[in-house]
């Protein structure tokens, strides 16, 4: 007799349990950016065509505020709150409702799948019984 303990079999919990492990690991590690190796910058000239906005029109009239700038931002304006919509709290009732469901169907099913209750034998039952009352 053995008094070593099987070896054992790799479930998918302990392959995802494994995965966490590593992945957290590897991003807590700090990080270094290039640039903060202490070199000095490659390019010391500064052009001023990158601060200008050349996109920016000439017109003025084009930056005026047009009606139909008014109405995207009446449209803009939130209304209340998607929580206080009745039909927020009936679709939430449902999905809780359903999951509630579905965990108890779930569990019974399983139970029902296992063999259920013991329960004890018929007296009039001439065969093997495996029951309480046996």
């Amino acid at each position: 007799m053995s008094t070593q303990a099987p070896p054992r079999e790799w479930t998918l919990s302990a392959a995802v349990a494994i995965a966490l492990t590593v992945t957290m690991s590897v991003v807590s590690l700090p990080r270094v950016a290039h640039a903060d190796v202490g070199d000095a910058p490659s390019s010391k000239s500064s052009d001023l065509s990158q601060v200008e906005d050349n996109d920016k029109p000439k017109d003025p009239s084009l930056l005026d505020k047009k009606p139909a700038d008014a109405a995207v931002q009446q449209q803009a304006v939130p209304s209340a709150p998607f929580y206080e919509n009745w039909k927020f709290w009936a679709v939430a009732g449902v999905v809780v409702v359903g999951a509630v469901a579905l965990v108890l169907g779930g569990y019974y099913l399983s139970h029902s799948a296992n063999g259920g209750d013991v329960r004890p034998c018929a007296m009039d039952f001439q065969g093997r019984c495996f029951g309480e009352g046996h």
